[in-house]
């Protein structure tokens, strides 16, 4: 049996809503076979009401055939253009936990709907009432930390993000399983961010190259449960440890110019295992911030351990990149692990639907494709633009300033070095070649337009969508 380690890889690695129709249902020809009523509602209330919903936090209901009725053609426009439900990944490249898509067929029905008359149905058959639920998705928390006081979002903005410090107050070190939070004003509640609190770095991110301790805990979204860990590996919570809440605040239309306060409380639940193997995280390098507009790079690198990938988040990646993630085992077969496009305020983490057993000698392959210029070359092709000219490459040097995500593993019994950093991967450079980076850069010809075309097609039946914004951002 090959002795393997648990590992969460993380590649380094609301929505705008169209004016509703101002057509009544009366100057529309319905040619839907579908209605509100039997049709349509059954699908938002399962799919949509955890967020659009009286006081949740999406900009509108849809809970009944009054709310959705005006929004008609948005949602025909979101769903076409992936960005409703909200999940980011693409169907088919890999197997995810969770996947927030619609099937065929309630695409075929909520589209049908939405673009053939929007019929109510009969209209004196009544609906369920549908109201917010905020509780606790895996019931009370072991450990419940409240806001220290209420905080409250200014009239004059629409959105703020704010941190706080929670004292644990534990007396011991405790293994945790999943970390939740329950907003105080689910309404305003955008998306938080729940990590250690560690005097010698004050961020969410890791310091360095070397493996450490991954000390986010939570990356918490509206309507996305967290998914504990098994008890085989768990974060650990020191004794008397500081959890910090880095909390979004956004106001819907509803709101603007009003104060909203909010006191949200985080969970902890702990693992009941007391031999649990602790989630770690290793920084892995991503493309340099500034790279050309249709621009693929292509990162690898070489796992010197057998291990299993467990999941994967997205950090400090611009919004507009399309991320690929494969594995190339050592047999030479590639093994799909995940392919998403960053979107803002999408931040989350990834769950493999099953461990991927990445034996010793595997290669990781991340592709990295931009499709908008960002930093200065987002300048340079702003002025090339105007002086007729294109530009075609981007050469990545050694002076680029990369931006890091991490990955995670749990070492097992019997095969635990002494220091995180004992944990050698190696660069997939040429040998002899020099390289402080644990992903080695190749950068790949421009894509065609047809290439592009293909690349970046959004085709919301086959589940491709857009993701997260970088991790600061959140």
């Amino acid at each position: 049996m090959m002795n393997a380690r648990l590992i969460s890889l993380v590649a380094v690695i609301v929505v705008a809503v169209a004016l509703a129709s101002q057509h009544g249902e009366a100057h529309k020809a319905i040619t839907s076979k579908y209605t509100f009523n039997d049709d349509v509602f059954p699908i938002f209330n399962e799919r949509c009401a955890r967020c659009h919903v009286e006081r949740g936090v999406a900009p509108m209901s849809l809970m009944t055939f009054k709310d959705a009725f005006p929004w008609a053609e948005s949602i025909r426009a979101e769903l076409i253009a992936g960005h409703m439900p909200p999940w980011n990944a693409e169907e088919g490249f890999g197997d995810l936990k969770h996947a927030r898509t619609l099937t065929a067929k309630e695409l075929d029905v909520v589209l049908t709907w939405a673009t053939g008359g929007n019929p109510q149905g009969n209209l004196d058959q009544t609906l369920p009432a549908v109201t917010l639920k905020n509780d606790w998705i895996m019931g009370a928390p072991d450990l419940a930390l409240t806001l220290p006081s209420e905080f409250t979002v200014p009239a004059d903005r629409m959105d703020v993000t704010e941190e706080f410090t929670l004292p644990s107050g534990t007396k011991e070190a405790q293994w945790v399983r999943a970390v939740d939070l329950l907003p105080g004003t689910p309404s305003v509640v955008r998306s938080a961010v729940i990590y250690l609190k560690s005097p010698s770095m004050p961020g969410p991110k890791g310091s360095g190259l070397q493996p450490t301790a991954d000390r986010v805990l939570a990356l918490w979204l509206p309507g996305h449960d967290p998914e504990p860990l098994d008890g085989r590996v768990a974060f650990k919570l020191p004794a008397g440890a500081e959890l910090v809440v880095r909390i979004h605040y956004k106001k819907t239309w509803q709101f603007e110019g009003q104060p909203i306060a909010d006191r949200s409380t985080v969970g902890v639940y702990f693992a009941p295992d007391k031999e649990a193997q602790e989630l770690l995280a290793v920084p892995i390098v991503s493309p340099p911030p500034t790279t050309a507009r249709d621009q693929i790079l292509t990162f690898t690198r070489t796992i010197d351990e057998d291990v299993q990938a467990l999941a994967m988040r997205p950090e400090d990646v611009p919004p507009n990149i399309t991320l690929q993630m494969t594995a190339v085992l050592p047999d030479g077969s590639h093994a799909p692990m995940i392919k998403l496009n960053t979107r803002p305020d999408w931040a989350r983490r990834y769950w493999f639907e099953k461990p991927i057993a990445l034996p010793r000698g595997s290669r990781i392959e991340l592709d990295r494709i931009n499709h908008e210029a960002t930093g200065h070359d987002a300048a340079e092709a702003r002025h090339q633009r105007h002086s007729g000219k294109t530009q075609t490459h981007r050469t990545v040097g050694q002076d680029d300033q990369p931006s890091y995500g991490v990955s995670g593993f749990s070492r097992t019994e019997g095969n635990q070095p002494d220091q995180p950093d004992a944990i050698n991967f190696r660069n997939n450079t040429a040998a002899g070649e020099a390289s402080t980076l644990p992903w080695s850069p190749s950068r790949r010809r421009r894509l065609s337009p047809s290439e592009l075309a293909s690349a970046t097609k959004v085709t919301r039946s086959r589940g491709i969508l857009r993701t997260s914004d970088e991790l600061s951002n959140v």
